[in-house]
């Protein structure tokens, strides 16, 4: 912590290196750089272009720079292709503040480099992934140095099934031994986000320390309100991502959140990646033809700015504050329970 510090963790670890928590500036909590299928790309070079990618990085961080953006947060992690040097290629070209995360993506289950040990494994085992997780966090990615931030996992599964029982534990393992929050990919149309912190919960993470990604897809106002009340953060980290909820229905349920007295619980984001392999660029325009680290300023603030409740405050609540404290593990404040709009719909 330092000296003159409210904060438990200052500086932050960025690619770059550490950076003042009072510096962190307008923060977007939930993006990627790159989101690769790291076997296609290695033995199918022709898929992309790694300079071209890392040219068009810089140029898309320099306009959310140009926009307000002081940090982004990468949560491009294991199962999406992270890559140490590809991003180190990136941040040393650009201004902007690189916060990254560790963790694994794999919604499917257990990853097959750990599926056949670990607790309930054939070869029955402490999970081999809690020590590489700490390894990112404590030492550092690979042998950069740079230290993550975050740790995440994902669970689509309603109810959770024994994959995400598992990565829960794994994950709440880092969370007890470094105070990094848990940050968890949840399936928003089935609303297993709740499922999800009470068992982050039984594991031992603070349901403040716990951020449900992509809960703002969700149109249910009262599903929302509910995971809310569990004191975790929901992120509405998919604006621009048109096809899974339009920009005006995040805008219309996060300001209903907001007058119930939420706003210290709320990350907005944009979950764009520069160069994503799942869709080609064609295909990635014609289903989101907006999407990029630039969205939130351009066109969704002026519109949030006009729902009722909803003022330049708290704007600044949402990008500066509430991801300052995400990154400084400070968990977030626990909710009213007080729900002065119910009748809100969204």
């Amino acid at each position: 912590m330092s000296k003159d510090s409210p904060f438990p963790y200052d500086p932050i670890p960025t690619v770059r290196g550490p950076v003042a928590a009072a510096d962190l500036g307008v923060t977007l909590a939930h993006e990627h750089l790159f989101v690769l299928s790291a076997e296609f790309q290695s033995n199918f070079p022709h898929l992309w272009d790694r300079e071209a990618g890392v040219r068009e990085a810089v140029r898309q961080l320099d306009e959310a720079y140009a926009a307000g953006v002081r940090t982004l947060v990468d949560m491009t992690v294991l199962g999406q292709g992270r890559d140490i040097a590809l991003i180190n290629a990136v941040a040393e070209r650009t201004p902007v503040n690189i916060v990254l995360a560790t963790g694994v993506y794999s919604v499917d289950g257990i990853p097959l480099f750990a599926r056949f040990r670990g607790p309930g494994a054939a070869v029955e085992a402490e999970d081999p992934l809690i020590e590489l997780l700490l390894r990112d966090v404590t030492r550092g990615i690979a042998d950069s140095g740079v230290r993550a931030g975050l740790v995440k996992f994902a669970c689509e599964r309603t109810p959770p099934d024994a994959a995400a029982h598992r990565m829960a534990a794994c994950v709440a393992e880092v969370h007890r031994r470094t105070g990094v929050p848990v940050v968890v990919h949840c399936d928003p149309f089935e609303g297993n986000g709740v499922a999800l912190v009470r068992l982050l919960e039984k594991e031992g993470v603070p349901a403040g320390s716990v951020v449900v990604a992509h809960a703002g897809d969700s149109a249910d106002l009262d599903g929302l309100r509910a995971l809310a009340d569990t004191g975790c953060v929901l992120g509405y980290d998919r604006y621009g991502m048109t096809p899974f909820a339009p920009d005006e229905q995040r805008n219309a349920t996060l300001a209903a959140l907001v007058r119930a007295g939420h706003t210290a619980q709320l990350l907005v984001s944009q979950d764009h990646p520069v160069h994503i392999d799942y869709l080609t660029d064609e295909q990635r325009r014609g289903l989101y033809p907006h999407w990029s680290y630039v969205h939130l300023f351009e066109r969704v603030l002026p519109l949030l700015l006009k729902e009722p409740g909803v003022d330049e405050e708290t704007v600044r609540t949402l990008l500066v504050d509430n991801p300052r404290r995400l990154l400084t593990r400070v968990a977030a404040p626990r909710p009213s329970g007080s729900h002065p709009e119910v009748s809100d719909a969204a």
